[in-house]
């Protein structure tokens, strides 16, 4: 986490280097036989450490990609990009076989890399519906709550990502879109998630009308 945290203000070059070096540390942790008592423990740091190294990856492109963007460039992924993120889906993968609240991750990242090569976007538009199917469902126990968050937060992040990558013919009108982006934003914020919940907000005001509805 240490790796990680460090890269987010060195440039992308330097980030990068940091994402691989930790995929390989987390790709021996995964390759490390045995049945020790805190072998849920471990799963748990695991998961905190691929999603992390996924979703720093993500950021990464994702501002290249804005760059790009301003200058009316399209922005795609390079192949040792794509390489790293591969490998730490495939290890994110990995995990799932023998942790479930790990697979629920795995459609969103399937999405994110296929965004990241920029393919066929109908795929992608599949592998998102998974997340944005999630509800968060009501329950009376401790448990049930604090499994029905994370399912939001996946929901929230496919939300931000198909609004802001795909076609607007795969997604609803504008004002479902705001509203789908305020609830997101909400959820964002819930967790901590700013820069997320900021993009949320600043894609609402520029649908039209966004600042009522992200303010409510």
């Amino acid at each position: 986490t240490e790796v990680i945290e460090s890269g987010k203000s060195c440039c992308p070059q330097n980030s990068f280097c940091h994402c691989e070096g930790a995929s390989g540390h987390q790709w021996s942790s995964l390759n490390v036989s045995g049945t020790t008592a805190d072998s849920a423990l471990n799963h748990v740091v695991q998961l905190l450490t691929c999603d992390l190294l996924l979703s720093l990856q993500t950021a990464l492109w994702q501002k290249q990609a804005g760059v790009s963007q301003a200058l009316g460039e399209t922005y795609h992924a390079s192949g040792a990009e794509l390489a790293g993120f591969q490998r730490d889906l495939g290890s994110l993968r990995r995990l799932a076989h023998s942790f479930c609240p790990a697979y629920r991750k795995v459609f969103l990242h399937e999405a994110t890399v296929r965004l990241m090569a920029g393919a066929s976007p109908t795929r992608t538009h599949q592998l998102l519906e998974h997340s944005l199917r999630r509800r968060r469902t009501t329950q009376n126990t401790k448990h049930g709550e604090m499994d029905a968050w994370p399912g939001q937060r996946e929901r929230a992040t496919a939300i931000l990502l198909a609004c802001r990558h795909l076609p607007l013919s795969f997604l609803s009108s504008p004002g479902q879109r705001a509203v789908l982006l305020a609830e997101a934003a909400r959820t964002l914020e819930k967790v901590g998630d700013r820069r997320s919940c900021s993009d949320c907000q600043q894609m609402i005001v520029k649908l039209g009308g966004g600042t009522a509805i992200a303010a409510s």
